[in-house]
Formats: C-alpha cells, structure tokens, sequence
C-alpha cells in the first residue's frame, strides 16, 4: 500500500526515471528504493538499482559502481534488497538491525570491484506464529513497516501473516448460523489468538469487538500489500477443521472431536475433514480470507499441535482432505507445518501429496535427528533457527547449530528447501539475527571469530581492542551454548532465563517450566564482557547499536548474578542466619533496581512501549481495560488461575523490562523475602502467598509506564560493574 506524498518525494529526487523502471528486466524496482528511503534517508541517492536476469533460476545479486553510484543488481526484489545489505555490511561496514541501526550521515564508499551473491536456498522464511503472541499483536503500521523492512534487508522472501484472521473466522461461521455475539465471545483477543488459530485455545477474555477486528482486517491488507509489494510471500493461515465447543450440538450429524485441554484452557474441538460440513467451512473460510487478503501459495496449518487428538478418525485420509481443501480453494499451494513434539506423524505424512509440504523443522531433541529425508518422507523442510522462547530477552544461542549444522544439512539432505527465521519473539538477539540470515547466502564454512570481528566493527563503527575483547567473552560463553549437560525441557538451543523473573523459591532453577534449569556457561566468565564494554572508546559510545548492547550485557551479568546469589540466600535462610540473610536479600533487591534503572535508558527495554502500542486500537473505556489485560497477562500469569498455576504457563513470557521489573518482580521477591524474615523471626513457618493474585492485580492494574527511555545507561552499567567487582575476587 503506498502513501502518494512519498512517491512524489521519490520523484522529486529523481532517484529512479520513467526508462530505468520501463528496462527493467523482471520486475519494478521502485519499491525496493523505497525500503532504501526510509532506512537510509542521508544515502539514498547513491544507490542504483536494476534487476537482473533470472538465467537459471536461482536468486542472486551483484553489486558494483555504476556513474558514480553504487549499483545493485538482483535476479528478484529479495535477492536485490539483500545484495544492497551485503553492501552495508561489508562494502560500507554499517548496519540496519532490529535493535538499532548504525548509519551515519556521511557519504557511502564505492565498491572498488565487483560483488557476486546467490541465494543457496529457495525459501527464506520468518516468523514463528508466537510471534503475533509475544512481541507483534498491537504493532500499528510504522512499527510493522520497519520490521518488514528490515526482513526484507535480511534476504527474507516469506513472511506469516496472522493479524485479520479474526474476521476470517467470524464470517465463516456467521455463514453457519453463529449469531454475532455468540461468535465473537469465542474468538479470542489479539496478543493470545494465535494459539486458537494452532487449536489449542478459544474464548479466553472474550468478546473481541466488531470495530477491533475490522480495524486488524484494514491493517492486515496494508501489511500483506506492502510484503507483496517487496516480493514477499504472505503466508496465511489454513483452515483445518477448528470449530466451537457447541459444534456438533448444532450440527448433531457432524463429527466432531473434543480436544480436550492444552495448559488448562479449552481446545476448540476439532471437525473430521471427511464430514461434508468440513468441505463447506473449508471454502467458506477461504472466499473470505480471499476478500481480506488475496490469495497466496503457502497456507499454514497446525493438525495435533502440542497435543491434539484424532480420535476414531483415520488420519491419512483426514490428512488428505485438509490439503485437498486448500488445493480445492489455492491449486498448486503448499501446506506449511512444524516439525515439533512429534509432528508431523507419519501416517498425516503418508496420506498427503507431499510435493505439496513445508515442514518447518524446529524439533528440539536432544540428539539432533539429520535424517530429515526419511523423518518426513522426502518433503520439503526449512532449517528453523529458534534461540529464543517466549519472547523472552534473553541473551545467547547455539550459534555451531547455525554455522555448522545447519551448512551440514543443507549438503547432506536433498529436501532442505530453505530457512525459517522462528524465534518466539523479536527484538532479540541482533546478532543471532544478523548471522542465521546470512547463512542461506553462504555455501562456505564460516570463520565465527572472523565472521563476528566483522559485525562488531560494522555494529561499532571501528576495530576497538575492548569491543573485540567483550565480544570474545560473548563468543565463549552467551553464544556457545552446549546441551549436553543442562536439563532444558524442550528449548534445547535457549539461553537460561533471569531468577529475578522466576516466582520466588529459595530453590527456584527457572522463570519459565519449559526452560533450561541451570547456567549453560560460566556466569564468572561472562562477568568479564561488561568492563570491556564499559572501556570501547568514547568516540564510539553514541551509536544506537553500542547503546543497546551494553545494557543487554548488564542485563545478562545481573540476571546471572541472580543464580550466584540465590544459593547464599537459601543458605543463610537455613542456617536461620537472619543478618547474613537481611544483608544478602536486601543486595538481590538492590541488583533489581540497578536492573530497573539499566533497563529504563533503552526503548528496547520498556513496559510502557508494550502498553502504549495497545491503547489505540481500543474504541472504549471497557475495551481498553480488555486489552490492556489481554497484553498485561501474555507477560506475567498468562491467562487464568487454572493456566497460571495448573499448567505452569505463569512467567512463560517473562521479560526483563523497565517498569515490570520495579513493580511485578521486584514485589514479589520483596513480598517473599519479608514473609522469610518474619518466620525467622518468630519460628513460625512462612505464610503462604497468592502469587497468582498478585499477578493477576497487576494484569488489571493502570499504572501508566513511560514509553520513551530515560538516563544514561553508560552511568548505569558503570555503578552496575563496581556494585559486582568485589564477588570477582
């Protein structure tokens, strides 16, 4: 969806003219020098773009100098946009990141020879569908025009879509014979209705409200407008027999099967594909998503995700008529689903066409399985990079599973079509980020000391000895993640969560039930990478990306400062050591708010941007008290009780933020550490605490959280290192 004032200041520049755009063989490149527009407003004019033949077929790029421009050539919009950010990276050695750009104002060198890259895999995916859960359910249309921007940079060529599903669901059923009230009680609200499109909840915090989902309908059309606009394939989600719990009482003929519960909510039940109403649904949900969206050629469907039940039904057949409907509806399409938990059964396997399957492998086992030939039947699959759960702002990954077994795959497995960007959340970890999508431009081994070398100097802006010696810190600890030793339950590639976020236990090992329960590197080693940071040299402090890393690594040092510190407070707490315990809980909750304050200097690090991004998509008082809970709850207890604490789903979205920490964290490791110290004061045992009550005040609590960042974070993290330098010795 173009805006005309922009098009008219591209003319204006005449950065691109009438002939350029008429010879161009292929395709239009002036929406690829708008990508260019907006990231690079004082540079701009120095790029040239043209397409390049397609020739045999593959993607690739060329880059070289051109009257005086920096020309960039690609055989498609993903390969040129990718072609111009190999330039960045290692022509012009700046960056465009998702946590901060370094640019600068000055001119661009020109290319002093000619650059070649090919794209070696034909799919380039991202987004987990997570993903609209933990970071993106309120995003307006400048935050997702800059996130589809920087995918676009990054070589991505298929982006998933759930925003507008809503409507999609609403209309089908209406068509039923659902009246409007019943049907929106069932839908649930944005940050948590893309587990009910995975089947795996409905009718949580309901009603969602006629004017929200229309307004997510219009946003969602400008979202897939501007990723088609970029050559991006949209993929949408696809209907495969999910219907309200009433169902079959309204239609006693129809064949339903109960779902049961996933983490204590209510499955939508789960209609047989061979019922004849299933084909009706089926073409009922794809004319309206039609009218949304268009059309695209990738659907994703997730059949028995984390627990679904096929009952009595023969699942081949259920297989086939779940993809003949999307053929029915989108020939030639292809189905996309996760290798995860034991999905995709091979008897769904063996009863589709599987030339029309894209299994996202993100199977996490302990030992990883190679033989993705056999495993899904020789359909096609993308390589799933997933460090990160939750949305959670942890620091690290596995990067060997990036750089080395990712490479090994792509040789050795014929139907490794592709990757799939498949973090939980974004805006974390800019140089994971950074590193996985370069891989499917790389056929060559990569030199990780070498590779990192570059992107520090590209994030900083020049080679300095104490960026390069935190970063060989980070190497060494944060980014080599092992998995031989933790117990991980199930994130085998994550890092370990902060204690400061975990609900309070002199024992507790996690935040979050499903993550890794110990350090998975030396807390003591990783201790070093701060006062590196803090010693980069003044000159290169003021960048945005500088700015940011720094207060991630004290981040990182603190909250692993929390699993050093823990284990003294236990002791002292048993050996009924009341100074020693007052001294040492009092230090965990200074740590929380030094932590507070680090965190309040970054705009990446702040509540109040979750809770601001979620107010104007309200139309009434009621509604913004819905939704505010609705996003409120994502991050602390989840959903209800019966979730929160009978499914363990409390804190699985914990974040280390400004605001959330100070007042949810921090008061309920204040409010335990006080119930401690009466019960050694008295004898008596401990009272216990309704944690979910106290999460659940603050989910329906109306503290305003500022949404712009305050203080200097370079002073923080200093008092940070000095309050930690004695536990060095």
């Amino acid at each position: 969806m173009r805006i005309a004032a922009s098009w008219f200041w591209l003319a204006c520049l005449g950065w691109i003219t009438a002939a350029n755009a008429a010879d161009a063989p292929g395709f239009d490149t002036r929406p690829e020098q708008a990508v260019i527009a907006r990231l690079l407003p004082q540079q701009a004019r120095q790029f040239e773009l043209a397409a390049l033949p397609a020739n045999d077929g593959s993607e690739r790029f060329r880059i070289s100098r051109a009257n005086q421009h920096i020309k960039v050539e690609g055989s498609t919009p993903s390969a040129l946009l990718f072609g111009v950010n190999w330039y960045l990276k290692y022509v012009a050695q700046v960056q465009i990141s998702p946590n901060g750009d370094r640019v600068g104002s000055a001119p661009f060198p020109l290319p002093d020879h000619t650059i070649d890259g090919q794209a070696h895999y034909a799919h380039r995916y991202a987004l987990n569908e997570n993903v609209d859960g933990y970071t993106a359910p309120y995003w307006d249309w400048p935050r997702w025009q800059r996130e589809i921007d920087v995918l676009a940079l990054s070589g991505v060529n298929a982006v998933l879509v759930e925003r507008g599903m809503d409507s999609v669901l609403y209309q089908t059923f209406r068509d039923v014979g659902y009246a409007d009230a019943e049907i929106r009680q069932w839908i649930t609200q944005p940050a948590h209705q893309n587990w009910q499109l995975m089947g795996n909840l409905c009718c949580f915090n309901g009603p969602i409200s006629t004017t929200l989902m229309q307004q997510r309908a219009a946003s969602a059309r400008q979202i897939v407008a501007r990723l088609r606009e970029l050559g991006i394939t949209p993929v949408l989600s696809g209907f495969y027999g999910i219907v309200p719990a009433d169902f079959q009482k309204r239609f006693p003929q129809a064949h339903v099967v109960p779902q049961g519960e996933w983490a204590g909510f209510t499955r939508p039940g789960w209609l047989d594909p061979r019922d004849p109403l299933f084909a009706k649904l089926a073409a009922s949900f794809y004319r309206h998503q039609h009218d949304i969206f268009g059309d695209s050629s990738i659907y994703d469907m997730e059949v028995f995700q984390e627990g679904g039940d096929a009952g009595d039904v023969p699942v081949p057949e259920a297989a086939r008529d779940v993809q003949n409907a999307l053929l029915s509806a989108h020939p030639g399409a292809k189905w996309m689903m996760l290798a995860w938990q034991g999905n995709p059964r091979q008897d769904l396997l063996a009863g589709v066409d599987r030339q029309h399957l894209l299994i996202v492998d993100i199977d996490h086992d302990r030992v990883p399985r190679d033989n993705r030939e056999k495993d899904f039947q020789d359909a096609s699959f993308l390589f799933g990079g997933i460090w990160e759960f939750g949305g959670r702002t942890t620091l690290g990954a596995n990067i060997r599973n990036i750089t080395e077994r990712l490479q090994r795959l792509g040789r050795t497995q014929r139907n490794m079509a592709g990757t799939a960007l498949f973090t939980e959340g974004m805006d974390t970890n800019p140089f994971a980020f950074d590193l996985f999508t370069e891989m499917a431009w790389r056929i060559d081994p990569v030199d990780t000391k070498q590779w990192t070398a570059n992107y520090v100097r590209r994030r900083y802006g020049a080679d300095d000895a104490h960026a390069s010696a935190a970063w060989n810190v980070l190497l060494a600890t944060a980014y080599d993640i092992r998995i031989d030793e933790v117990v991980f339950n199930s994130e085998r590639d994550a890092a370990q969560e902060s204690l400061f976020d975990a609900q309070p236990s002199l024992t507790v090992n996690r935040a979050s039930n499903w993550s890794p329960e110990a350090m998975r590197y030396s807390a003591e080693a990783f201790k070093q990478a701060l006062p590196e940071m803090l010693k980069v040299s003044p000159a290169l402090r003021g960048s945005e990306t500088y700015r940011y890393d720094l207060v991630d690594i004290a981040r990182q040092t603190l909250a692993n400062e929390s699993r050093l510190l823990l284990p003294q407070i236990k002791a002292a707490y048993d050996g009924k050591d009341r100074p020693r315990f007052h001294t040492l809980t009092q230090r965990w909750l200074q740590l929380m708010d030094l932590q507070d304050e680090l965190l309040s200097t970054n705009r990446f690090f702040l509540v109040g941007r979750w809770l601001a991004a979620i107010e104007p998509w309200a139309s009434t008082p009621e509604e913004r008290e819905r939704l505010s809970y609705d996003g409120r709850s994502l991050l602390t207890t989840w959903g209800d009780r019966k979730a929160s604490e009978g499914a363990s789903l409390h804190d699985y979205g914990n974040k280390d933020w400004a605001g959330l920490t100070r007042d949810y964290y921090r008061l309920r490791w204040a409010t335990y550490f006080n119930g401690l110290d009466e019960a050694l004061r008295t004898g008596a045992t401990a009272k216990p605490i309704d944690w979910f009550a106290m999460g659940d005040a603050w989910n329906h609590g109306t503290q305003h959280y500022p949404d712009q960042p305050a203080g200097d974070a370079h002073e923080v993290a200093s008092r940070i290192e000095k309050v930690l330098a004695p536990s060095r010795h």
